[in-house]
């Protein structure tokens, strides 16, 4: 499940995967949340969090992600993962080294280090 955190700056998208996250959390809920960031915004920023809770992701989903990072490859600044886990961190690093933007990946404690380097 993927969802959709307030409280950020207005150029932040903020994210929060738990559970087993599958096709149609990505496209009805990122898909369109990045859309409607970027009818305000020539590039966002994204914060991406692996809650506790992660499971896993499914195939679709995975393949959905590809289609989606081709199509807005130049649509983020900056993007932040926050993941715990040994797996989901090499995961990360893995997807980290194909965005032509910065990408940091930080734990959950370092979170307020993920927040200023963001805003950086």
């Amino acid at each position: 499940m993927l969802t959709i955190s307030s409280g950020h700056a207005h150029d932040i998208l903020a994210v929060v995967a738990s559970g087993r996250v599958n096709h149609e959390d990505v496209e009805g809920y990122l898909v369109p949340a990045i859309e409607a960031k970027l009818q305000d915004h020539a590039s966002i920023r994204l914060w991406y969090e692996f809650a506790p809770e992660f499971e896993g992701i499914s195939v679709a989903a995975l393949w959905d992600d590809a289609v989606l990072g081709l199509f807005h490859l130049s649509d983020f600044s900056r993007v932040v993962m926050i993941a715990n886990q040994a797996q989901t961190s090499a995961m990360v690093n893995a997807l980290a080294c194909m965005l032509p933007c910065p990408v940091k990946v930080f734990t959950a404690d370092e979170q307020t280090q993920a927040k200023a380097w963001l805003d950086q």
